[in-house]
């Protein structure tokens, strides 16, 4: 293995990065997929689009979803460059050849889940259980996409491995609040589906028609998301002011980013709400859940390289 000089931590560290970025774009387009029902552009078939893999003559929404394929594809390729440079650039059992791994399991997760919604005609305006399971899997999946190339580019950059594990509070606190955003990001899936199958501009009637016994059981679901999201989003920047108070100033930063995000996401709700969830604010909506779930990432593995613990915490009240 060669040494891993500043030169080629550089190098790691821009690729990890970049990876990550990117498909958080590739999830946003994917979103658009969604919203503008193109989801069956390519018909039933994966990988081919269609009889082929560049479709001829193709109508809008065959555009849109045979683009969304082609940057799924490209997302692919990067997460495999990163596994091998991450196999060539750390020794064997570090933690970064570890979480690139993960990063590239996941992806073969990603990828089968987005076929089977295909495969299987999970499309358009398909409101079928098997649909209603595999969407918020799909959202779960991809936030653990996304947190494995965040902890990956994280410590791929040169920050902390961890020495010290945090107390058991903190631990368990931390992942609590990972598994809320989790969960509100996939009934956050859920009602972004229900907005699609059923636009709140063409839904008449009042609240019993939209909610009652008679609705959807996907129109009837739509109400659980905004309270969790004011119950769980109070609750995980609550985790992350509190738990970083005895960080570095790095963590501390990244806990005031989770913050801002955890509001910013307060008020792109309530204007998704009243505006009737036009697709720049669906989209805006995911980006910031994206983003709150990545830097929450970076906080928890932040805090765990600082290696605060227990002792830590009574030395400094002390």
């Amino acid at each position: 293995m060669p040494e891993l000089t500043q030169r080629r931590r550089r190098v790691f560290a821009f690729a990890a990065w970049a990876t990550l970025a990117f498909n958080i774009l590739v999830i946003l387009g994917g979103t658009i997929v969604r919203a503008t029902g193109s989801g069956d552009g390519c018909g039933d078939t994966w990988p081919k689009c269609g009889d082929q893999f560049i479709p001829p003559n193709a109508t809008v929404e065959t555009l849109i979803e045979f683009s969304h394929r082609v940057s799924s594809f490209l997302a692919g390729v990067g997460v495999a460059s990163l596994v091998v440079l991450a196999l060539w650039f750390f020794a064997k059992g570090h933690l970064v050849r570890k979480a690139a791994i993960v990063s590239g399991v996941v992806l073969v997760i990603e990828a089968l889940l987005g076929a089977a919604l295909v495969v299987f005609g999970w499309v358009d305006a398909d409101v079928s259980v098997g649909r209603l399971i595999v969407v918020p899997l799909h959202l779960t999946n991809t936030f653990l996409l996304l947190g494995s190339l965040a902890v990956t580019a994280w410590w791929g950059s040169g920050n902390p491995l961890p020495t010290h594990w945090p107390d058991r509070s903190t631990m368990r606190w931390l992942v609590g609040g990972a598994l809320v955003i989790v969960v509100l990001g996939a009934t956050g899936a859920l009602n972004a589906l229900a907005d699609t199958i059923f636009p709140s501009d063409t839904v008449t009637g009042n609240l019993t028609e939209k909610f009652g016994p008679t609705a959807p059981l996907l129109s009837n679901l739509r109400i659980i998301h905004p309270i969790l999201g004011i119950v769980g989003g109070l609750l995980v920047g609550w985790i992350a002011s509190s738990r970083s108070r005895f960080g570095s100033p790095m963590t501390r930063r990244m806990a005031s980013t989770v913050t801002i995000l955890v509001l910013s996401q307060f008020f792109i709700g309530v204007a998704n709400i009243f505006l009737l969830t036009p697709l720049s604010l669906q989209v805006l909506h995911l980006m910031v859940a994206d983003l709150l779930w990545v830097a929450y990432i970076i906080l928890a593995v932040s805090l765990i390289g600082d290696g605060v613990t227990s002792r830590t915490k009574q030395r400094v009240s002390a």
